[in-house]
Parts: C-alpha cells; structure tokens; sequence
C-alpha cells in the first residue's frame, strides 16, 4: 500500500511535467524561431515480488509509478512571415545561423531578428555576433575563415569615370536630309562629376548621319578610326560602318579632373564573342532611345542593407550612387544531432557532446537550408494541438490525484477497523 503513494506521486510529478512543456510553448506561441517541445514518459520498476514465473510465462511485478524520460525539441519549420527590416533573415530548411557572445563562446540560433550595434556588427537581440565570410575585393574568396559580420557604416566608395557607353535607338528613315537628333547621355569624370555627353546625329542626302558629340555644350572629338564620322545602314535599314567610335571630350573643361576617350558601343556581342547586330537602327519608324547604359558613377555612401534575392545569405551594401557590394555570406552550421543541442535561453542553442561538433558552411551546401533575405521564421507551435495536450495533461493530474484520495480512504478504513 505505501508504494502506491509513490505510485500516483509519480503520476502528479509527470503531469505537472507535462504542464510545464506545454504551458511553455503556449508561452513562446509568438517568440520567432521558437522550436515546441513534447514530453516522453517511461515507466518505472523499482519493486519485485520476485522473480518466479507465473502460469503464464510472466514475471510477478508491480511498477513503481512514471517518469520523464526525455523533452524532445520539434525542429520542423516554421512558417517564413515577411519582415520590414532589411537585416532579417531566415532559414528554409536545416541550419543554424552561427552567433558567438561576448565570452567568444559559439552559439546557434533559428532567429534571424538581426540588427547592428552602435560597432556596425550585425547582432541578435541579446547581443551575439552573427557569423559569415567576409567579402574581399567585392567577392567571397573559397575558404575564408569565419568571422563576425560588420557593416561598413559611414564607408564612402570610389568614383569610377566613364569609359564606354551603350545607346540603344533608331533613326526615322523616313526623316528629310538635315534632320538633326540628339541623344544625350550622363557620364561620370574621375572626381564622381556627372556630366551631359550629347551625340549629336544629323541626317545627310546619300541617307548617312554625320555624328558630332558636347561635353556640357562643349564640342568634342568625335574618332571613327580611318573612316568618317558618319553612320551608314544598308537596305534592310542595319548599321554597317563604322565599326568603332570613341568620343573624346575637352580635359580642359573639366576642372582639374578626366574624362578620356568614352567608348561607344555600336554593335551587339555575340555569345562567341564575334560582333552582332547594331544598336542603331535606321527604320521607317519614330527616332527615339530605347536604352542607356555606362560604366561610371559617382562617389556614394552607405544607404541600407540587403540580402541577397538567390537564398544564398549573401549580405550586401546599397550605396547612394546606386551601387551594390557584398560585405559577408551569413554562415549556417548543422548537426550530426540536433535534438542533443542544448537550449541556453535568448533562442539560441548549444553544442553538447550528444550533438556532435558543428558542420559550418555555406547555405545551400552539404545538406544546408537556405537564407530568405527580408524574414522571419516564425514559432512552429501549433495551438489547438497545445491544448489539446493541456487537456490530457489535466485529466492525467486529476486522475493521479483520485488515486491518493482512494488510498488515503482505504488506509483510513483500515485503521477505524483495527
């Protein structure tokens, strides 16, 4: 009879367990990445009344009541909800990010609600450092050694001039001789100056077009090699000739800084390299430009962040200028056994000897999620299912607790009749 107090105070211990579990993750309902967790009961066997076997086969015990056995953590994926932070990020699929505290010690995290410190380190909202490889020279070199991921906050990038331009349009065949059009183009000289480079196209009577060329109303060199500087077409209205033109400004007009010879792209290039169709037309049609392009910009400071669109955790810089620079991939680590991670609190994990030692690579690689640049995982805890647990557990603690009435009645029983 006194083992089956034991008995049904094992009984309230694991469903108070139980409780726990799921009042925990009821809890953590809304906490990002959040991973539920459940609880495995064993039975316990700590009294025989021998060994002898019954009739049957069966050996004679009576257990000794119930006991947790393990609180299994549930890593399926979370639902990915859009986020307006550019420095959120989350995994689809299996991984951690890589974080380390201010002890130097690795920790691991689902959540990806990053944000940078007043140091330019991107870091969780405790505070850990988010790990990837750096950039250098504008590419992730193979092998590089992990590192604390640090945004450049107040980095100012180089001006680079203008060396050749591309000008997509067409010039109306159907225009009388010195019909004149203008397509001007916005380049950059060595100092991040923009300026206004107009080639100018007027038509002539054998159905060619003379090209002149301003730098900012200043007349420039216009060099077509042997040829003349005039654009011809044949029947089908295609340019022929000629088949290189550079325009060279005025340096004097340019304050002290350059602006050499700006290449003008005429024809098209081949996937083999050899020359295709021009970029100038000569159709029946309105003289318009279809497109721009040129290799120069201005001088631009840091505007904001992205990470990259290909799911690769790519950590980009957006200047003012309009350029992009890759500053770090974010790093992912997986596990020869995740459930064996220690939870340390702050929705990051440890390494344990259970675990094993962290694989740590690039997302995507060697069976690694990948990185949603812009979002968030959110908690893979499913409510009606919590309560539905909340509810056995319950009935369980009310059941264990009827047995110890019982007991208590039947002792009382015994003694009244002793």
């Amino acid at each position: 009879m006194p083992f089956s107090f034991s008995t049904a105070l094992s009984g309230l211990r694991a469903s108070s367990s139980s409780l726990g579990v799921t009042g925990n993750n009821i809890a953590n309902a809304n906490t990002t990445a959040f991973k539920s967790g459940s609880i495995a009961f064993e039975d316990v066997f700590a009294n025989s009344l021998g060994v002898r076997l019954n009739g049957g086969g069966g050996s004679i015990q009576i257990g000794s009541g119930v006991a947790v056995a393990a609180i299994p953590t549930n890593f399926g994926q979370g639902n990915l909800n859009d986020s307006t932070s550019s420095t959120s990020a989350a995994i689809q699929g299996t991984g951690f990010f890589v974080t380390k505290n201010l002890a130097g010690a690795a920790l691991y995290t689902r959540a990806g609600d990053f944000s940078i410190n007043k140091d330019g380190f991107l870091v969780t909202p405790n505070g850990n450092q988010v790990q990837g490889y750096a950039a250098v020279n504008g590419s992730i070199p193979a092998g590089a050694a992990l590192s604390a991921v640090k945004i450049p906050i107040g980095d100012v990038i180089s001006p680079v001039v203008t060396s050749e331009m591309t000008v997509k349009m067409n010039l109306n065949s159907a225009d009388a001789a010195g019909s004149v059009f203008h397509s001007p183009v916005q380049v950059f000289d060595s100092k991040g100056t923009s300026h206004t480079l107009d080639m100018t196209l007027t038509k002539q009577a054998n159905g060619s077009y003379l090209i002149t060329g301003t730098l900012d109303g200043n007349a420039a060199t216009i060099d077509t090699g042997a040829q003349a500087p005039n654009l011809v077409f044949d029947s089908n209205g295609l340019l022929t000739a000629p088949t290189t033109l550079n325009i060279i400004p005025d340096q004097t007009q340019l304050n002290g800084a350059t602006l050499p010879t700006v290449k003008v792209n005429l024809f098209q290039t081949n996937p083999d390299g050899s020359a295709g169709p021009g970029n100038i037309t000569n159709f029946a049609t309105t003289s318009a430009v279809a497109s721009i392009g040129q290799d120069g910009f201005a001088a631009g400071s840091l505007t904001g962040l992205s990470v990259s669109p290909n799911h690769d955790g790519v950590v980009f810089a957006v200047f003012s200028n309009g350029q992009v620079r890759p500053i770090a991939q974010l790093a992912l680590a997986t596990f020869n056994s995740q459930d064996g991670l220690n939870h340390v609190g702050g929705n990051s994990y440890g390494e344990t000897p259970a675990s094993g030692q962290p694989s740590i690579g690039v997302p995507g690689s060697g069976g690694r999620g990948e990185i949603v640049g812009s979002a968030l995982e959110q908690s893979n805890v499913d409510i009606a299912s919590e309560f539905t647990d909340l509810i056995v557990a319950q009935r369980s603690f009310q059941a264990n607790s009827r047995v110890i009435t019982t007991i208590s009645q039947t002792l009382q029983e015994l003694i009244q009749n002793v």
